[in-house]
Formats: structure tokens, sequence, C-alpha cells
């Protein structure tokens, strides 16, 4: 996890990754940053820092879940679009997002994106190993079916 402060001290972002080491594919789980701090290229910076770190501890691939702009309508392709201007590639693979709690629903609604710097080739099995890592952490299961 990274922290980003203003220079009085205060928080203006942040961003949480991890790396599944079974699989060894990284996933930024949260980034935000502040309304005030926005446009400023933070988002940006936040986001290489975490993929570079996650691939120098190993990952073969640092994946991010961004809202699908087919199930959510086009206000979700501002978001997918800044990905993709940031050098990110969206993944054409099936992907739902396990519960991330006791009563809580899958999230149908999500893609995948490789983020940069983005591997000469991304293997479907180590995205559907890293998928199948993912329920096993979150639900203990081995399938997003």
């Amino acid at each position: 996890m990274r922290v980003a402060l203003d220079d009085a001290g205060s928080i203006v972002g942040g961003i949480a990754s991890e790396l599944y080491p079974r699989s060894r594919c990284g996933l930024v789980t949260y980034m935000v940053v502040a309304p005030g701090a926005r446009e400023r290229g933070l988002g940006r910076q936040l986001l290489d820092k975490a993929a570079h770190a996650l691939y120098e501890a190993g990952a073969l691939v640092v994946l991010g879940e961004v809202n699908d702009p087919r199930v959510h309508g086009e206000s979700a392709r501002p978001r997918l679009d800044r990905f993709l201007r940031w050098g990110a590639q969206q993944l054409d693979v099936p992907y739902v997002q396990p519960s991330l709690g006791d009563g809580l629903p899958r999230d149908h609604g999500l893609c995948l994106i490789v983020l940069p710097p983005v591997p000469p080739t991304v293997e479907d099995s180590s995205i559907y190993a890293f998928i199948d890592e993912l329920y096993a952490v979150t639900e203990g299961t081995h399938t997003q079916r």
C-alpha cells in the first residue's frame, strides 16, 4: 500500500496492491485520488509505482479491475479509457470478481486490465490461474462459475 501526501502532510491519494504467489500475478485492488489532487498525474504515478513494484517482486503480469462499459454503460467508459491511455490493455477474458466477504455478492460488472509495462505475451493460463487463486483466497473455492 502506498499513500501520497501533499506539502501540508494531508493524504491526497493511495493505492493498494497484492501479489498472488501461486499464479505469480499482481493485482491492484484499490486506487483513490482526492478530488482536489486530480488531473495532475498523481493517479498515474501511483499506478506506475505499484505495478513496477509488483513486477520487481516477480509478478509475470499485473492486473487491475475496472467497471466494464458493456455492463455499466458509457458512464464507465472514461475510467477504462484513462487506464488504456496510461498503457494498460483490456483482456478479453470472462471475469466475475469473487465475493469479498460473507453475504456479499460477486461482481459481474468488471473487466480485467493488464497494467504497464505490459509483458510481450500474456498467457491465458496465467490469467485463469490467477482467477482460481483469487477465488481460493476470497471464497475458499477454485472457480468463478
